[in-house]
């Protein structure tokens, strides 16, 4: 893969002739779905098995060469079947390790011991791809970014950008020479005009192919270690812990090239390159909890039997409490699939009745051989099991689903690209230390609000500060000020949380009860903060454990203030690395009065410096979740003598009375046809803005560069950045929150009046007992 889909090797070479099998690849494309359709409608499942094992690896085989054939067309093909195809040895493993030197030794310790195969080969990968930037000079630069869109056989587009076409050869970007070997950048012809090429994808995936590699590998290996032991109570600690490592270096990723300006379609390819990691972890799990099942097995159980998997999943997670949310997003992103199935499962279940059960009667089942029905027995328990859904939590949930989602498509990366850009316009002529004050001053509001973390504000403060401070203190030092700003201001926020907050409001109940007083984790939390002097779990509860909780948890216990900045330092271990990222990607739009990168390697380094805070951050987070589970563990005594909270219990059980009492008002069958279609058609608009904002994304939005300015790109209005389409996708999306927010009142209100209702009965029921 590294060879033929990467810049290390003839990745650019692979992209350019992929154009020339375009037809080829959509006639096999059209040769694979047809293949799939006869398999679903005449029930492969019930084929002699070497057609079966036929069938699905023709299948498997040709979806593979498919999407490194469409490399030019779907660049992130290669590396998600590299993420899904890393941990199918598992399987062999499984299947063949009754015969092999391990065979009495359980598929997880197996599982296991391939871990340390998985790191070393991110790590010889990562060490590889630095030595190939920075060795051989092969940085993320302007010129690099022109010459392997060239490569890959990029269309360039020069509308709104005609200035940026050769003078002397039509056709031409004016960066390149008639030869195309030459890259040269000047003040007639800007490094701007790399935006002919904002289309392109390919060139950016196929540079950092190795690193999105090693971060699939790095991932799988620490998965595989921490399920060496699936009963280990700090399994799902450390799994969620490397969860959230790859979210937040994605986020990380996704904020630094969209503000770099690494491609139009970037979020559309890092989500792709998530779910692939998220089948490829799914492979492990499978390994692991149903080892015992084969592969030539689940093959001759076919789709009816993969219904009974999910079915097992869904209860497991169902026990987890996340089954809504799952189910929610499901009907978010594929509802329009769901129908296609659905329509095939009817032509189907023609088949079985008018084929199947005669030609294949010995292997149909009983149950399914005397089945009448529009669909299949399979997928008529499916929408039994959908009708038994909680239809308003799950719909709900997907609306909000579509809500996290636009907010990181469009205030994440479009809004916050305009908002820092016009900070550093409006900045640019004022005093470095009134510019400090507006960071901290934003810093402190953001740090008030619970559900923020520290990490975009470490961010805008690498990039603010340093586009401010880089003519005074020069480069690194304006970065060594932004670090030391970014301390100081989590060292205030933390002082201001504990004790104005934690200390001066402790004893409020809404606060109490915000921060979680009586939870098991929390009291495990409030054992270990109350350790004296500084300790080691102490000190990674502070670092690795959510800002705002503990903080305010700190102040509530009255603890001694210096000690507990004292157990905040290490954080500047991840300060650094956060502040570098927003640092790198302000230096990457800087060009010398000539056009050139002024910084040619700085976007190389943001991306190394997001992956160092997404697993600095993995660190923190592993460590607080350990302590806190080996306090659960140890001491249980002192946890259990830790006194209930009283008043923050009776609020607890109020809100619990009240969900009860909501989620009787929101049974399905007890909603008002006209709330219901209220909230049916919040859903569909919410999908509506959400699949316009994914296929048609640069008809959206603006094309929009920190180093732009409002008044030249956007013709003075910063709302210019959304397109007429955008304008619609956004008026679909305040229409769904506007129909949500609609239903959630009328269910808020209904609930109110039951729980009045009730309370009167119970009231005159009591009167009458006493008189």
């Amino acid at each position: 893969f590294l060879l033929g889909f990467s810049g290390i090797g003839y990745g650019l070479d692979i992209t350019k002739d992929s154009l020339v099998y375009l037809e080829t690849t959509a006639i096999l494309n059209r040769v694979i779905l047809a293949l799939m359709v006869i398999m679903y409608i005449f029930d492969v499942q019930y084929w002699p098995i070497p057609f079966r094992i036929l069938s699905w690896c023709t299948i498997f085989a040709g979806i593979c060469m498919a999407m490194c054939l469409l490399v030019a067309v779907v660049p992130y093909g290669p590396i998600c079947i590299f993420s899904i195809l890393v941990p199918v040895p598992f399987f062999a493993i499984d299947r063949m390790k009754k015969n092999s030197f391990f065979p009495k030794v359980p598929a997880s310790v197996l599982v296991k011991w391939n871990y340390k195969v998985y790191v070393y080969m991110a790590s010889t990968i990562l060490v590889a791809f630095f030595y190939w930037c920075i060795i051989k000079d092969n940085y993320w630069d302007s010129e690099t970014n022109a010459d392997y869109s060239r490569q890959a056989g990029c269309a360039v587009d020069f509308t709104n950008l005609e200035e940026c076409e050769n003078y002397y050869v039509a056709g031409v970007p004016c960066f390149f020479d008639r030869y195309y070997e030459v890259v040269t950048f000047s003040e007639g012809c800007p490094s701007r005009c790399l935006d002919i090429y904002k289309e392109c994808e390919e060139a950016f995936i196929i540079w950092s192919f190795p690193f999105l590699a090693a971060m699939s590998l790095f991932v799988l290996g620490f998965i595989s270690k921490y399920l060496g032991n699936p009963s280990d109570p700090r399994a799902n600690d450390h799994i969620s812990g490397v969860a959230k490592c790859c979210t937040i270096f994605l986020f990380l990723f996704w904020i630094f090239a969209s503000l770099a300006g690494a491609g139009e379609g970037l979020s559309s390819s890092l989500i792709a390159f998530a779910v692939s990691m998220f089948i490829g972890s799914t492979f492990v799990f499978a390994v692991v909890f149903w080892c015992g099942r084969s592969v030539v097995k689940g093959l001759e159980q076919g789709k009816d039997d993969l219904v009974d998997g999910v079915s097992g999943v869904t209860k497991k997670m169902e026990m987890d409490g996340y089954i809504n949310l799952v189910q929610g997003l499901v009907v978010l992103g594929f509802s329009p699939l769901i129908v296609v199935y659905l329509l095939f499962s009817m032509v189907n279940q023609h088949m079985r009745s008018l084929v199947t059960r005669h030609c294949s009667r010995d292997y149909v089942p009983e149950d399914e051989f005397e089945h009448n029905g529009w669909f299949t027995l399979a997928v008529s328990k499916q929408i039994k099991y959908f009708l038994s859904w909680d239809h308003v939590k799950v719909f709900s949930y997907a609306i909000y689903w579509g809500v996290g989602y636009v907010f990181l498509n469009v205030l994440a990366s479009k809004f916050t690209t305009v908002f820092l850009s016009g900070l550093i316009q409006h900045t640019s002529g004022m005093n470095l230390f009134a510019v400090s004050g507006i960071v901290v001053g934003v810093g402190m509001f953001l740090f008030m609000l619970p559900p923020i973390p520290g990490l975009p504000i470490y961010l805008t403060g690498g990039i603010v500060l340093v586009s401010v401070g880089r003519d005074t203190l020069g480069l690194w030092g304006s970065i060594g000020y932004a670090c030391i700003v970014s301390l100081l201001l989590k060292l205030f926020a933390c002082a201001v949380q504990q004790k104005l907050i934690g200390g001066n409001l402790g004893g409020n109940v809404r606060v109490k009860k915000l921060v979680g007083v009586n939870s098991e984790g929390i009291r495990a939390m409030r054992v270990i903060l109350s350790d004296k002097g500084i300790t080691a779990r102490k000190v990674a509860v502070l670092v690795g454990g959510p800002d705002w909780p503990v903080s305010v948890l700190c102040g509530i216990l009255d603890l001694n203030l210096l000690s507990i900045l004292i157990g905040t330092l290490p954080v500047v271990l991840l300060i650094i690395p956060t502040v570098f990222c927003g640092s790198f990607a302000y230096m990457g739009s800087i060009a010398t009065d000539d056009g050139f990168d002024l910084y040619p390697w700085a976007e190389t380094m943001g991306a190394v410096s997001s992956a160092f805070a997404a697993g600095i951050m993995f660190c923190f987070t592993i460590s607080a979740a350990g302590a806190v589970s080996e306090c659960l563990e140890k001491d249980r005594k002192e946890i259990d003598e830790i006194v209930i909270d009283k008043a923050v219990e009776e609020a607890e059980q109020e809100a619990a009375r009240k969900s009860r009492f909501y989620t009787r008002v929101t049974v399905w069958s007890n909603v008002p046809f006209g709330m219901k279609a209220i909230l049916i058609l919040a859903l569909l608009t919410m999908m509506a803005c959400c699949y316009v904002l994914v296929l048609f994304n640069s008809q959206c939005f603006s094309e929009y560069d920190l180093m732009y300015t409002i008044r030249e790109h956007l013709d003075g209005n910063w709302t210019n950045i959304v397109l007429p389409l955008g304008r619609v996708a956004l008026l679909l999306f305040a229409i769904a929150c506007a129909l949500q927010y609609i239903f959630v009142s009328w269910a808020t209100t209904k609930a109110d009046a039951m729980e009045h209702d009730e309370s009167g009965i119970r009231e005159s029921l009591t009167d009458n007992t006493m008189v």
